[in-house]
């Protein structure tokens, strides 16, 4: 009988294969691609060895095609920390996409991974001079255009609540540098969303919040950045949706993802055990709201749609959602388990990590086409491997 083999490649190219030795495996789609008799077939990623045929990877395979068990898949640590560092996110710098940014809210830090995984793989740490307020206790990082990207702090600035998101560039030469004023590297920060537990970028300088204080989803455009170490905040806009829908926790993040596709906010609403998704292009602008700093505009948005993607019941602390290939993915913080849904909230695969509660939090998906994330209880940061 033979034994039909199925392998993943591993950079998103396929081989239609034949005469090929069936009592042979190769170890990677690579291995196929090597044979004279292999021509690539870019949208079906499995090749059927014995065959000499591609089949189509089933929905939701970066969090594999099995079973859905721990052994489904390989865990493969991309960095190892030198300490505990609690990291609650990461993503792959578009300028540079070897390099993989994480974000760390034990120590307000950010690492740097490039070529994760690779034999010669190198890692450096920055924290910016005044990270204390820029970026205290950063749940999330989203990289936005123009080398820039945003972080925010999940924290009430001592008491006063004079938080919210802020930019900074991703230029080395400039970011976690000292500048005349003591204000670090940042670009710009707007301050109307305390205890912040995600961002995601839309558009420009355009970013939305989670904000945790005032159980909303704002919208910043930080317009014209003032330029590292400065504090010209005037010509921001922020307008706020959903006031009092969303409920975020201590424990983890509450991560958001902006689909340009559908002009959705996709929402991992983890106080209240599920996940949201919000029209961006409804609703009408409202009455204002109080701030600390002069801007150009600060005001709620009425009507907006807000649907419930996936009610209570299926994850219990959803934390990192990503939208990816017409599928929506999310952690459970609560069971450390990886979900996979459609775009109607159908349940389309899971992942059982294994790792212990706790555990998941924000993830990305690089490169690759691979998902990486990070474990916030070892400070690791792995990618998952599907085994077929």
């Amino acid at each position: 009988m033979l034994q039909r083999v199925l392998v993943l490649s591993s950079v998103g190219l396929v081989s239609a294969c034949s005469g090929a030795d069936p009592d042979v495996a190769p170890t990677s789609a690579l291995a196929c691609q090597a044979s004279p008799d292999c021509a690539p077939a870019p949208e079906t990623p499995l090749c059927d060895q014995v065959r000499g045929e591609c089949v189509a990877l089933p929905p939701g395979s970066p969090i594999g095609v099995k079973d859905g068990s721990p052994s489904s898949v390989a865990l493969v640590p991309v960095h190892e920390p030198d300490r505990q560092r609690e990291p609650t996110d990461l993503d792959f710098n578009p300028e540079r996409p070897e390099e993989l940014w994480v974000v760390n809210r034990k120590d307000d830090s950010v690492i740097i991974i490039t070529r994760p995984g690779a034999p010669d793989s190198t890692s450096i740490r920055l924290r910016d001079p005044a990270a204390t307020h820029f970026m205290d206790r950063p749940p999330a990082i989203a990289f936005g255009h123009a080398s820039t990207f945003g972080v925010c702090g999940d924290n009430d600035n001592g008491g006063n609540d004079f938080m919210g998101p802020s930019l900074f560039s991703s230029d080395l030469t400039i970011f976690a540098e000292a500048t005349p004023d003591g204000l670090g590297s940042h670009l710009d920060m707007l301050h109307s969303s305390p205890f912040c537990k995600g961002i995601a970028h839309e558009a420009f300088n355009v970013y939305w919040v989670f904000n945790g204080h005032d159980l909303a989803l704002d919208r910043y455009n930080f317009a014209r950045d003032h330029g590292p170490g400065h504090d010209d905040h005037a010509d921001g806009e922020i307008y706020r949706y959903a006031a009092g829908e969303v409920l975020g926790i201590d424990e983890a993040p509450s991560h958001i993802f902006y689909n340009p596709e559908d002009r959705h906010l996709y929402v991992a609403d983890t106080g209240h055990r599920r996940l949201l998704k919000l029209d961006t292009a409804s609703g009408t602008r409202g009455a204002g709201f109080d701030g600390q700093e002069p801007v150009e505009a600060r005001r709620h948005v009425d009507g907006a749609t807000l649907v419930e993607l996936v009610p209570p019941g299926t994850l219990e602390v959803p934390s990192g959602i990503e939208v990816h290939e017409g599928l929506v993915f999310a952690t459970d913080h609560a069971t450390s388990r990886f979900y996979a849904f459609d775009l109607t909230g159908q349940l389309v695969r899971t992942l059982d990590t294994g790792l212990p509660a706790g555990s998941l939090a924000g993830f990305t998906f690089g490169p690759d086409g691979k998902i990486y994330f990070t474990d916030l209880l070892s400070s690791r940061v792995y990618r998952i491997d599907p085994i077929l």
